[in-house]
């Protein structure tokens, strides 16, 4: 018998933590009290302009290197898995943005088709769920296999849920549909996210 594992869906989670951090997390908080923010897929919460990759701050320098230097090493050791006989030379190019959720506050289900690679950072990731509520904050990744049926008595699973940690840096293909479960907490939580674009190099 032969088996394959066909077009796997890679996601990865790192435990990271900044000396820089609770410097971003501040400066974010102090800003969504002062301004308004913008909508996007966030239903409430403050969600900032994407200019967080040309914030000239070096604690939000600090955290834009650090996930794009996770993001290069990410497709390097997938590269090297795939059997590549030397590394890829490729640029990235990134935007990214500020969220800052507070009490019932929860993203919808969307992803970022135009980006290779997506990845979220928790600078403080607030409250953590309870008994009561213990899918508060969840990130969760939607089964890309959009047309699939279920086999009676055998189930994949359609959903996989990660509950964010201060610290934690999730990475994922851009496509991947995603959405956030209401965040329950009297602390906001604080996080960042990037879509970056991977550009061949000669």
């Amino acid at each position: 018998m032969d088996r394959f594992a066909l077009f796997p869906s890679p996601v990865f989670v790192f435990h990271l933590g900044g000396a820089l951090d609770a410097d971003a997390t501040a400066r974010l908080i102090a800003e969504s009290d002062a301004t308004p923010g913008i909508t996007r897929s966030n239903s409430g919460g403050w969600h900032s302009i994407p200019d967080l990759a040309q914030r000239p701050e070096p604690c939000f320098r600090a955290v834009a290197e650090r996930i794009v230097q996770h993001v290069r090493d990410v497709i390097l050791v997938l590269a090297h898995d795939s059997g590549a006989t030397e590394p890829p030379r490729f640029g990235l190019s990134a935007h990214g943005w500020a969220m800052v959720m507070r009490d019932g506050h929860y993203t919808n289900l969307h992803d970022h088709a135009e980006a290779h690679w997506s990845a979220v950072y928790y600078l403080d990731a607030g409250d953590p769920p309870s008994e009561r509520s213990p899918e508060s904050g969840a990130f969760t990744i939607v089964d890309p296999r959009r047309a699939s049926v279920r086999t009676p008595g055998f189930d994949l699973g359609s959903t996989f849920s990660i509950h964010p940690q201060t610290g934690m840096l999730v990475i994922f293909p851009g496509s991947m549909q995603h959405y956030v479960h209401p965040y329950r907490g009297t602390r906001p939580r604080v996080s960042v996210s990037f879509n970056l674009v991977a550009r061949p190099e000669p």
